[in-house]
C-alpha cells in the first residue's frame, strides 16, 4: 500500500463519508425553538432541496417551542417523560434516514450545573433516535445576541452556553456523528441576526443555513457562468440559486451593458464589469426559488397542524368527548402532504430560460 494512503487511513484523513442526501432520504428536523420558528423561514429545507434537484427526498419537522431533551414542552397536561415518548413515536412512524438535532437553548438556563444531567439525557435522546438507524447531525445552540438594554445583557448566558456547545460537541465526537457550531454564526454582514436575542429573525436564519452547509462540506449553490460577447443564449442552470450567481462575459466593445432573462431586466453594467463577472441576484431562476420556499412552508404548515393541531387536547385528550369526532378529518393529510411533495418535486428542478445582453444606446 501506498506510505502516503497509510498514513491518511490512519490519521483519519479521507475516510469520513461527506453529506449528501440520496435518492428516497426521508429528513427529520427535531429540535427546540430553532426549528418550530423555522416554520416561518425554511431556508434550510429550501437549500437542501434545491441542491440535489434530481432526488427524491422528503423533509418533516417535529420542532417544538421550548422544548428540552427530556421532552419538557411536548408534554403538555402529562410528565416530560410522556412528552419524550411522543416524540419517540413520531419518529419511529416517519422512519427517518437522516435526523438533525437541535436542542441546548433552553436547558442552558440551568447554567454549569446543569450540563451533567444535560448531557446524560442528551445520550438518552440519541440512544432513542439512533435506534432509526437514521445519519445524525448535531447543532448546537447560537450565541445570545447583545441587542442593547433595556434587553438583558447576554455574557453570563454566553458563558454558560459555552458549556452547553462543547458538551454537545464532545457527545458527537464520542458517538462519531458530525456535529454544527452555530454558536459564532457568520456570512452575514448584516445585524441582528435575530428577534430577541435569542430566536432568529429571516437573517439569521439565513446565516444559519450557510453555517450548516459549510460545516457539512457543502460548497455554496452559486456558480460562475461564462459566456463570450454580447447576443442571445439559453441556459440551463445545474441547481436553483441559494445565493447570488456570476456571470462573466469578455470580449465586449467599451459602453453600458443590460441584461434581459426571459424578457425581464435583471442587470446592467460597463463593459469591465462585465468581464470581471457581475453578481446576478434576480431574475426567474430566483423567482422559482421563492415559490419553492412558499410551497415547502405550505407543505409545512399542513404537516405542522396534522402531528400537532391546535386544539389536540379536545381532539386526543382529555376532552376529547367533546371535539373528538374530528380525528375523521386526519386521514386526509397524507394525500395532502404526498400532494404536496410531488409538486415541491417538479418545482425543485430548473428550467431553461434565455440570457439577452446588449449595449445600451
Amino acid at each position: 500500500m501506498n506510505r502516503l494512503l497509510l498514513l491518511s487511513l490512519l490519521l483519519g484523513f479521507g475516510t469520513a463519508k461527506p453529506f449528501e442526501l440520496t435518492d428516497g432520504d426521508r429528513v427529520l428536523f427535531v429540535g427546540n425553538t430553532f426549528f418550530e420558528r423555522d416554520l416561518h423561514y425554511n431556508h434550510l429545507e429550501t437549500a437542501l432541496t434545491a441542491r440535489w434537484p434530481g432526488r427524491n427526498v422528503t423533509f418533516r419537522n417535529l420542532g417544538w417551542d421550548g422544548d428540552t431533551v427530556w421532552g419538557d414542552a411536548r408534554a403538555e397536561f402529562g410528565s416530560p417523560a410522556d412528552g419524550f415518548n411522543s416524540l419517540a413515536k413520531h419518529v419511529a412512524d416517519l422512519k427517518p434516514s437522516v435526523i438533525f438535532v437541535a436542542y441546548g437553548m433552553s436547558e442552558s438556563y440551568a447554567g454549569p450545573k446543569g450540563v451533567d444531567p444535560f448531557t446524560q439525557q442528551l445520550d438518552k435522546m440519541l440512544d432513542m433516535l439512533s435506534r432509526t438507524q437514521a445519519r445524525l447531525i448535531l447543532l448546537s445552540p447560537i450565541r445570545h445576541e447583545d441587542l442593547g438594554r433595556p434587553l438583558p445583557d447576554p455574557t453570563e448566558h454566553n458563558q454558560n452556553l459555552r458549556l452547553y456547545v462543547d458538551a454537545i460537541a464532545k457527545v458527537a465526537g464520542r458517538r462519531s456523528y458530525e456535529f454544527v457550531n452555530l454558536f459564532d454564526l457568520s456570512g452575514s454582514k448584516e445585524q441582528p441576526l435575530t428577534q430577541n436575542g435569542i430566536h432568529l429573525n429571516d437573517r439569521g436564519y439565513r446565516a444559519a443555513t450557510w453555517a450548516i452547509e459549510r460545516a457539512l462540506g457543502l460548497p455554496p449553490l452559486a456558480g460562475e457562468l461564462e459566456k463570450p460577447g454580447p447576443g442571445t443564449f439559453t441556459q440551463t442552470d445545474a441547481t436553483l440559486p441559494c445565493g447570488s450567481r456570476t456571470l462573466k462575459i469578455r470580449g465586449l466593445a467599451g459602453g453600458t451593458y443590460a441584461l434581459k432573462i426571459d424578457g425581464v431586466p435583471v442587470a446592467k453594467a460597463a463593459a469591465p464589469e462585465w468581464a470581471k463577472g457581475v453578481a446576478l441576484t434576480q431574475g426567474p431562476d430566483f423567482d422559482q426559488l421563492e415559490k419553492l420556499r412558499a410551497l415547502i412552508a405550505e407543505k409545512n404548515q399542513h404537516y405542522f397542524h396534522y402531528w400537532r393541531p391546535q386544539n389536540d387536547t379536545y381532539i386526543f385528550g382529555f376532552r376529547r368527548k367533546e371535539q373528538g369526532h374530528l380525528t375523521a378529518e386526519f386521514p386526509k393529510y397524507p394525500p395532502i402532504l404526498n400532494e404536496k411533495d410531488a409538486e415541491i418535486a417538479t418545482l425543485r428542478v430548473p428550467v431553461s430560460h434565455t440570457y439577452v445582453l446588449e449595449l445600451l444606446r
